[in-house]
């Protein structure tokens, strides 16, 4: 379903146009303001791409990545500068230096508002889930996070809520053991440990105690103020 919806959203405008052909008369006329329109768009996806690459670090290093980003936005503008002059790279440059600009007021503007983290200075065991009965049968409490460093949606739920209180707090509590599932890179174990509780995706919370020894598993959204799940 998820893939009929993505193709009939993605075909929409030419179902649209083939019922209706006159809507093609409000669309403006082609000419040079389209090559305008695409630089802006290439300036976002070229954005986008080079966040992408960020990702590489885990894998290549941060130094290697680096050096990789700036080849590539240096021959981007340097291919730019060919084709369309030095206007267009100026043009470029600004547009880029304006979203990233932009991004960066408009995120620490609402930092405040969403949530400010606590340092991560918790305490993470790797995943073995053989372990788990064993410390449950001790009487702890063991909280499974499975993440990917690639993943928005997990840093989304770290910085909302597992680095807010009152969650911070009962995470070092004596009695919790805190056991990460690193899914960034290929892992049999940890997408054996998903498959078995029916997921597929990151991220994935669950936690086991004395009274729950088969787990809780978590919802994905919380609310941080009662530390309780809401969905």
């Amino acid at each position: 379903m998820i893939f009929v919806a993505l193709g009939v959203g993605m075909s929409l405008p030419w179902l649209l146009f083939t019922l209706f052909p006159s809507l093609v008369n409000v669309f403006p006329k082609p000419g040079p303001w389209m090559n305008k329109v695409k630089l802006a768009f290439g300036a976002m996806m070229l954005l986008t791409s080079l966040w992408l690459v960020t990702l590489l670090s885990t894998f290549i290093g941060f130094a290697l990545t680096a050096v990789l980003i700036a080849m590539v936005i240096i021959a981007t503008l340097v291919l730019i500068g060919k084709q369309y002059g030095r206007k267009a790279v100026a043009i470029l440059t600004a547009l880029s230096i304006f979203v990233v600009g932009g991004g960066l007021i408009i995120g620490s503007v609402t930092a405040d508002k969403w949530s400010t983290p606590l340092v991560d200075d918790l305490q993470w065991r790797k995943l073995d889930r053989d372990q788990i009965p064993e410390l449950v049968a001790q009487g702890k409490t063991v909280f499974v996070d499975v993440t990917a460093d690639w993943c928005i949606t997990c840093k989304a739920n770290k910085i909302g809520v597992i680095l807010q209180n009152p969650v911070y707090d009962k995470l070092q509590q004596s009695n919790i053991v805190l056991m990460r599932g690193d899914w960034t890179t290929p892992s049999d174990s940890v997408t054996q440990y998903l498959q078995s509780y029916g997921r597929f995706g990151v991220p994935f919370n669950i936690v086991y105690g004395p009274k729950y020894p088969q787990g809780i598993p978590l919802a994905r959204c919380f609310d941080v103020r009662r530390g309780a799940a809401i969905c």
